[in-house]
């Protein structure tokens, strides 16, 4: 992937026409530290309908999002050199920075050069997409614009960030209390503290002896984006165990045994549900590629102040599925401890 489609890519995609400003601002963010031609990065709409004049002080801001109710292709033509030098802080002769325009429209975009601005390279911003050009200025009079490549909104790769603010750790009974099974559906006791999956504890009162033989638990409810989910769970166990469910819930509707049967009478045996440390964070309802970017936990101490760091991502546990992060570090039993996840995902196409 080239570096404008890395840059580009998580901000881009179906959400592009709805929220432009908000994606522009997190490329404001992306690009704030990074090249060695310099970005003063902050965001110019332009609406005009029709041909349209891309400003010096739009142009050094280094994104312009273009927008406006058009009915056909259009052009747009840069400002005169002579505003572009005279906007940009350091005017000395070969001085660049990247310009990101983002062509927010249903129509293709064509950039020409304004008065003593020589414009080549791609300089066509199909719908949806951005261009990335390098602006120079190569005399006292004159400057140029090179259009590098454009990152296009079919990318449909979209970044997210879920705050969860002191968890409880994960624990096997506070959703369902244990109880010993039955065909009957659970009494749910609470809910779990965020989108999380569940564990099952299965307990079996003597190994083998009591073996659980038979026996499904069903689970509907809610999950993170606030999808209706279900699953059936098997209970047959010839020892005790903690069971995990595929999804992360929300909101936990009904958990219901079924065909339950055990050896011994069952005697001892015990079924119990509470919240995982794998949380659900929102994406999008049949969403793929699910990838973790940054972890970051904050250790918060009472009446003093908040400490950041980052929690190794990359150690952390995904679900791809059921788009879920277990953090590297455990939540703290004190809830002294938040996440922040950054993540990436591809939109239903």
């Amino acid at each position: 992937m080239s570096t404008i489609q890395q840059r580009l890519a998580a901000v881009l995609g179906s959400a592009w026409h709805t929220n432009s400003t908000n994606i522009i601002n997190q490329i404001a963010t992306e690009i704030e530290g990074g090249d060695t031609a310099g970005v003063n990065p902050s965001s110019t709409a332009i609406v005009t309908v029709g041909a349209g004049v891309l400003t010096a002080a739009a142009l050094e801001g280094g994104l312009v999002s273009r927008g406006g109710t058009q009915s056909g292709a259009f052009s747009d033509a840069t400002d005169t050199a002579a505003n572009i030098i005279a906007a940009m802080p350091n005017q000395n002769i070969g001085t660049s920075q990247w310009v990101y325009i983002a062509n927010t429209t249903g129509y293709a975009e064509t950039i020409t050069g304004g008065t003593n601005v020589s414009a080549s390279g791609t300089l066509v911003i199909p719908p949806g997409s951005v261009l990335q050009a390098l602006m120079t200025i190569t005399s006292a009079t004159a400057v140029s614009l090179v259009g590098l490549e454009t990152a296009a909104g079919a990318e449909q790769v979209l970044t997210g960030k879920a705050s969860i603010s002191s968890p409880v750790p994960a624990d096997l009974t506070t959703t369902v209390n244990a109880v010993t099974p039955s065909n009957v559906a659970l009494t749910i006791a609470a809910q779990p503290p965020h989108a999380r999956k569940l564990q099952i504890r299965v307990v079996i009162g003597t190994t083998t002896t009591t073996a659980i033989t038979a026996g499904n638990l069903a689970l509907i409810g809610i999950d993170q984006d606030g999808n209706a989910v279900t699953e059936n769970i098997s209970l047959i166990e010839t020892t005790s165990t903690t069971l995990k469910s595929a999804h992360a819930y929300a909101t936990l509707t009904s958990a219901t045994v079924s065909a339950y049967a055990a050896n011994g009478s069952g005697t001892g045996n015990t079924i119990g549900l509470g919240p995982s440390n794998d949380f659900g964070v929102p994406t999008s309802q049949g969403s793929s590629g699910f990838a973790i970017v940054k972890s970051t936990k904050i250790t918060k101490v009472l009446g003093t102040s908040n400490t950041a760091a980052d929690d190794v991502a990359t150690s952390a546990t995904l679900d791809t599925v059921a788009r879920t992060i277990a953090p590297t570090t455990a939540p703290a039993a004190n809830g002294l401890v938040d996440y922040e996840f950054t993540y990436s995902y591809n939109p239903p196409s």
